[in-house]
């Protein structure tokens, strides 16, 4: 009996002594969701900022324009992944080009094939091209987006997202302009 106890004793004080503690690092996203979420969809309300832009009778280069825009990203990881950026412009506002023309624009829509990557905790970098689709002319568009995820705890998969963004269009014949989009985007992971 004596001899019985002793080895258990004796197997349970090696065991302990030779047992590794093994420390996984944990995703934010995966504290927060559980495990990787590969697709997500994000609603984005914002406001947008053309330097180059005015309104109807303002003949200031000032103009702010209201911004909705749907997302869709497929992640690899929790640090790399591809999506399509859909914003919509819900004003009408002239641009001047670099003859000094005028050209309106309508309600534009701008999509951008968009490459992300996390370069620090939650903290993520887009860019891509992309297209301005406009009734009166189109432009090819170049944009960069920086966004800050903050996961809702829970296994719903959702977040909330401020992001800020900046397009820069361009037409050969047109010249170019940008424009400044700051929004707040509420996304699911699924």
């Amino acid at each position: 009996m004596k001899s019985i106890t002793f080895c258990i004793l004796f197997s349970l004080i090696i065991s302990l002594t030779f047992a590794q503690e093994t420390h996984e690092k944990i995703h934010g996203r995966e504290e927060a969701h559980g495990k990787l979420k590969h697709h997500r969809v994000a609603l984005l309300w914002g406001h947008s900022y053309v330097p180059k832009g005015f309104s109807g009778n303002n003949q200031t280069n000032t103009l702010i324009v209201p911004t909705i825009g749907l997302e869709y990203e497929y992640w690899f990881s929790h640090h790399f992944a591809i999506g399509i950026s859909n914003d919509l412009e819900l004003q009408n506002y002239v641009i001047e080009t670099r003859h000094g023309e005028e050209l309106e624009r309508e309600y534009v829509y701008i999509g951008a094939l968009m490459g992300f990557i996390e370069f620090a905790h939650l903290w993520v970098i887009g860019i891509g091209p992309g297209i301005e689709i406009e009734q009166h002319k189109n432009f090819a568009v170049f944009k960069t987006s920086i966004e800050r995820e903050f996961p809702i705890a829970g296994e719903g998969g959702w977040d909330v997202t401020p992001m800020l963004s900046y397009e820069l269009k361009f037409r050969g014949e047109n010249g170019s302009y940008d424009a400044f989009t700051f929004g707040l985007a509420i996304g699911k992971r699924f």
